[in-house]
């Protein structure tokens, strides 16, 4: 049986509260985007690599491959910084949220991580990786208000510090199943760095 998956970071509940409450303050000033497909709380994380559909057999080589990566990794701290329409305020399919701190070693870890799943037969990902958090996908591009994108930045700048930062310990292997509203992941394997 085949299972669709991913790898990434969990986010620790505080700074997905910070989130949450970041992408309230845009929808209640952008109507144009507050029927457009928000990611749940639950679901916030930063995606290290989408693996498609791999079959269950295969998890475990999958898990010890960013086993072999995370040896050699230390804990380090990630924060949350601006939101950024992707690509482009005039036309957006989604908004991010990008890294104040943690963007560097999140993007070492990823490609590291390319590397070791490439003899399993991954492809590396057609787009060069940028670490963010996905906050909302248009279902077709739009127009995002500078309004709205202000008051989402306001909001993230009115938080203490310490609600949005984190300290990045593993990688997390999620399955992730589509649903009518929202697809449900489930952890599959949490892989800590070495040392923790």
């Amino acid at each position: 049986m085949s299972v669709r998956s991913f790898l990434g970071i969990a986010l620790e509940p505080h700074v997905r509260d910070s989130l949450e409450a970041c992408m309230t303050s845009i929808s209640a000033e952008s109507p144009a985007w507050r029927a457009e497909k928000w990611v749940p709380s639950e679901n916030l994380h930063v995606t290290i690599e989408f693996l498609g559909s791999v079959e269950d057999t295969a998890l475990e080589d999958v898990r010890a491959a960013v086993a072999g990566v995370c040896a050699d990794a230390r804990a380090y701290p990630l924060s949350l910084d601006t939101v950024k329409p992707v690509p482009r305020a005039r036309a957006a399919s989604m908004l991010w949220a990008t890294l104040a701190e943690g963007d560097s070693p999140t993007c070492a870890l990823a490609k590291a991580i390319g590397r070791a799943l490439a003899p399993l037969g991954f492809e590396p990902p057609a787009r060069p990786f940028s670490a963010h958090v996905t906050l909302a996908r248009a279902r077709r591009p739009r127009p995002i208000e500078l309004e709205a994108l202000e008051a989402g930045n306001r909001s993230l700048l009115e938080r203490d510090a310490t609600e949005k930062r984190m300290s990045v310990r593993g990688i997390t292997l999620y399955a992730s199943t589509r649903t009518r509203h929202a697809p449900v992941y489930r952890e599959i394997a949490f892989v800590p760095f070495a040392g923790d």
